[in-house]
């Protein structure tokens, strides 16, 4: 490694690694932090000369908000609303700059260091998670460890799993009144024949199939599966139910490998080609369901009898389908499992915006991490191998996943070939070696604080949820609408299907 150079405080390293502060700020202060954290006065003075304009602008206009609105008492009603919403949104900016304050507020603006472990965790349990002396001990049921039982208790209080809107996969037949309950007895698929289906996939298509098959059963409907991808729910659906199903997805690759697994399927006797019927077209809130099938099934008799489904509705797609469910009078039943909360950046009510490192940390499973009992060395190793970049002169490199894992010298060469670093200038074994050991007191704590992130993440996704079905609910459109626990989040963590019928 390069001689002269300054040492690099792995504490920033892993506030680069493990949250990503947003990149999206305003290039004067980026400019400026960034300038100023390399020393560069200069730089500093320009991040915080714009932000004090910025701060002595507010201030200004507050004064004078504030003095018009003590000397015109008898002014106009609307310019004294919009005088005091104003003045509102100005005393909603933070009146200093500290975003350590609590664990949630690191979500967005974290910096791990000492001084984070200080103010993000409160004293007590802090001082019950300097006494850990591996992960596992906080698996474990310990009554000794009152602090950190109490918050994981107060996480999971805030969850689904404490939601009373939440019925299991089992518990349908109370939400669907009519359903014939000896009908509903499900039996997973126990042969080898698996559709060309992962284990997964096939434990995800099984459950939803069922769920949306006898509920078109007993509706009598059309099911419009949109976001299809490969149209394993489409094809399972026709094969097992014989329902017609319109297969929808805006990829004309994912149309292609659909159409691919349907005459794959033919060849072993699986006739679903007539029941199921492929489209490839753009979908957004604008997207006409109803004409597509009156062009694809001309026979069908369209009567408030439509069914919009879709396995893992990938970001907005959610949201576009529950607008088109309650614009469309055609569709009597919507049942979606959304998934990729990162890729949505808004809610339907406007009060929840969490950033997009928030929606990330809301797609971790803890119930996969518990079974884990541990996690991926990639955190540690990533975070290493910054620090070693660092000391190399390289900033801002993304070297991506799929490295191996089996230790942290072989980490470290596969990911500086695959940036292109000549084989003859990266570090022996020995000095990477020497890297890892000189850094590995940092490792608990890191992970520490990582599985308290992720006791965090079903209560971000709860809000996520929560947000949707109320505005099912608010729409006054909906006669049933519930949260629906479907899958093993073991094998498939994004595991809740929202449903409503109107």
């Amino acid at each position: 490694m390069s001689e002269g150079k300054e040492d690099f405080d792995v504490n920033q390293v892993f506030e680069n690694l493990l949250f990503a502060e947003e990149q999206a700020q305003k290039s004067g202060y980026t400019d400026g932090y960034e300038s100023g954290q390399n020393k560069l006065l200069k730089g500093y003075h320009l991040g915080y000369h714009r932000a004090s304009l910025v701060a002595a602008q507010l201030g200004y206009y507050c004064g004078v908000i504030e003095q018009y609105l003590h000397s015109n008492k008898s002014a106009n009603e609307k310019v004294i609303s919009l005088a005091n919403e104003i003045l509102e949104n100005i005393h909603h900016f933070p009146k200093h700059n500290d975003n350590t304050t609590d664990i949630l507020k690191t979500l967005e603006n974290i910096k791990f260091n000492e001084k984070l472990w200080d103010k993000c965790l409160p004293e007590l349990l802090k001082s019950e998670l300097d006494n850990v002396k591996t992960i596992n001990d906080i698996w474990k049921e310990n009554e000794t460890v009152t602090q950190l039982n109490e918050f994981i208790k107060i996480t999971k209080l805030l969850s689904l799993q404490a939601c009373p809107m939440i019925l299991d996969f089992k518990d349908i037949p109370e939400f669907l009144l009519n359903l014939d309950n000896d009908k509903w007895k499900f039996n997973e698929i126990k042969n080898e024949d698996t559709g060309f289906m992962s284990k997964k996939k096939l434990h995800e298509v099984e459950i939803l199939g069922h769920v949306v098959g006898y509920i078109a059963n007993s509706t009598g409907g059309l099911v419009i599966d949109a976001g299809a991808g490969k149209a394993y729910l489409s094809t399972y659906l026709a094969e097992n139910y014989q329902l017609p199903v319109l297969a929808i997805d805006s990829s004309n690759l994912c149309h292609k490998a659909a159409v691919h697994r349907a005459e794959k399927m033919k060849k072993i006797g699986k006739q679903t080609s007539s029941l199921v019927k492929y489209v490839v077209t753009k979908i957004d809130d604008n997207t006409d369901y109803s004409t597509m099938v009156n062009i694809h099934f001309p026979n069908w008799n369209l009567k408030s009898n439509l069914i919009l489904t879709g396995l893992h509705t990938c970001g907005s797609l959610a949201h576009s389908l529950m607008k088109v469910f309650l614009q469309n009078d055609d569709f009597k039943v919507i049942c979606v499992v959304p998934c990729c909360y990162h890729l949505v950046n808004e809610s339907f009510s406007k009060r929840i915006n969490f950033s997009r490192n928030a929606r990330m940390l809301a797609q971790q499973c803890i119930e996969r991490t518990k079974e884990a009992k541990s996690l991926s060395p990639s955190l540690f190793y990533r975070a290493l191998l910054q620090v070693l970049l660092h000391s190399m002169g390289l900033y801002n490199v993304r070297i991506g996943r799929g490295g191996p894992l089996c230790d942290f010298p072989t980490y470290a060469k596969w990911a500086l070939l695959k940036i292109g670093i000549d084989s003859k200038k990266i570090p022996s074994t020995e000095i990477l070696e020497e890297l890892y050991q000189s850094h590995i007191h940092f490792k608990l704590k890191l992970n520490l604080f990582q599985i308290l992130r992720i006791y965090i993440s079903p209560v971000l996704e709860a809000a996520i949820i929560l947000d949707r079905i109320i505005y099912l609910q608010n729409s006054k459109q909906c006669s049933k609408s519930v949260i629906l626990r479907l899958f093993n989040p073991v094998l498939s963590p994004r595991q809740y299907a929202i449903v409503a019928i109107k």
